[in-house]
């Protein structure tokens, strides 16, 4: 168990960072759905922000929450700014907001994680 707390936060961030690559790619490409079928793109883009909304509370657990939104929610931004460059990418709104709404859900579940299992959660989230 000690091996595994001291190897967990870097194992974190490098998840995180090839998470944030893996979306930067994605959102970057000519034709994503290439790369990954595209089902629905809003719940596609709320699953992916509430994934990354945890997965940055897992990396950095003691940054303020409005921080972790803000990084989230300024590199959703910066995306679909780019995307506006990238035709036949286009700026979309409604996807920052469900980019949003991912990451205000993701974050959420990251509080009801340590409140409804702190033994279990303390370990891992200092």
């Amino acid at each position: 168990m000690k091996l595994l707390l001291s190897i967990w936060r870097p194992l974190c961030h490098v998840q995180f960072w090839i998470m944030i690559a893996i979306y930067t790619v994605l959102g970057l490409s000519s034709n994503p759905g290439s790369m990954v079928p595209v089902f629905n793109d809003l719940l596609m883009h709320f699953w992916g922000y509430l994934v990354a909304g945890i997965s940055i509370s897992f990396a950095w657990p003691r940054a303020p929450y409005w921080q972790r939104a803000a990084f989230l929610l300024g590199y959703s931004i910066a995306i679909e700014i780019a995307q506006h460059f990238m035709p036949p990418r286009t700026f979309s709104g409604m996807d920052i907001l469900a980019n949003f709404s991912g990451i205000l859900v993701g974050l959420g579940l990251f509080v009801l994680l340590k409140r409804i299992a702190p033994e279990w959660a303390k370990p891992f989230i200092r």
